[in-house]
């Protein structure tokens, strides 16, 4: 099986279109699985260009998809296994971002999908409009994919391995306001730490009874894996901001996880891996850093 990870270049609405047409009736000619995350007006600009091929086409509008970019890397490794067990011989992906707000953190969700979804078969493409986005975020796809269609397909000899440039630019930190409402360190009962901050989690009125559940979760695993991997001093943060819930574990072990962690799904028929990737897909931002010897992973949850 193969993956390969582009992007598209394009200067004109019309390039866009007819690039993309074409793109899209090859793989529909192929029996190819076809999906697309766009804006509305490019949803509805495809799907009147295709006609009736665009009943092969699983639109989204990226309002409702991409909500968090490592959220997206999920959904295509969930699309391509899909196509896979469904038995067809690939699955095209069109995935256009929306940078707003999130630059850094697309950044590095765009690289760290060539070592997320390898192994896998398809073609994930990610146009990148040239007339409207930053210079910068168009070097950058030249960094994070491998090939680049730019009037004809070409090898990106800008290309960064993933790990190197995942270390390179961070994950900003959802921020935290004052000092922290819980601060504990983090001793061998998870079962207790767990009970007492659900408990007061839910009689504070941190977040609604269903989030409350989605916040032990995520702290389970962080613990959970600070236990397991971390070095002797392990503490627990939690702050109450206006707008959110924000957790941080930190521990001072000698291995910290790498730059790709939280990026990297499951492997299937392998028990472990799945901590900090499943804190990521569950939660609406996750950071992992390693400064003077302490990881500290953080994590915020929207109240």
């Amino acid at each position: 099986m193969q993956f390969t990870h582009s992007a598209f270049l394009y200067d004109s609405i019309d390039d866009y279109r007819d690039f993309l047409v074409r793109f899209i009736r090859e793989g529909v000619e192929r029996g190819e699985a076809i999906a697309m995350a766009a804006g509305t007006d490019r949803v509805d600009l495809l799907r009147e260009a295709l006609g009736d091929d665009a009943g092969q086409v699983r639109f989204q509008q990226t309002e409702e998809w991409q909500i968090r970019p490592v959220r997206s890397i999920g959904v295509w490794s969930r699309l391509l296994r899909t196509a896979a067990t469904a038995g067809r011989p690939s699955a095209r992906l069109i995935n256009e971002i929306d940078f707003q707000g999130q630059t850094p953190s697309w950044v590095r969700a765009e690289s760290a999908c060539n070592a997320s979804l390898a192994g896998l078969n398809g073609h994930l493409l990610c146009p990148y409009d040239r007339s409207a986005l930053p210079a910068e975020l168009v070097t950058d796809a030249r960094r994070t994919h491998h090939r680049v269609h730019d009037g004809v397909w070409q090898r990106s000899d800008e290309f960064v391995e993933p790990r190197t440039l995942l270390a390179a630019i961070e994950e900003p930190p959802f921020p935290a306001v004052g000092d922290p409402l819980v601060d504990v360190p983090v001793t061998e009962s998870v079962a207790d730490l767990r009970a007492r901050l659900r408990n007061r989690a839910t009689a504070e009125g941190w977040l609604p009874p269903d989030r409350v559940e989605v916040l032990i979760l995520a702290l389970s695993e962080l613990v959970t894996n600070g236990i397991r991997h971390g070095g002797a001093h392990r503490d627990l943060r939690v702050w109450l901001n206006p707008g959110a819930v924000v957790c941080e574990v930190t521990d001072d072990g000698p291995d910290p996880p790498g730059p790709l962690a939280g990026y990297l799904p499951p492997v299937p028929g392998i028990v472990g891996g799945m901590g900090l990737w499943l804190v990521g897909q569950i939660c609406d931002a996750l950071s992992v850093t390693t400064s003077g010897g302490v990881t500290r992973a953080r994590f915020a949850l929207h109240r």
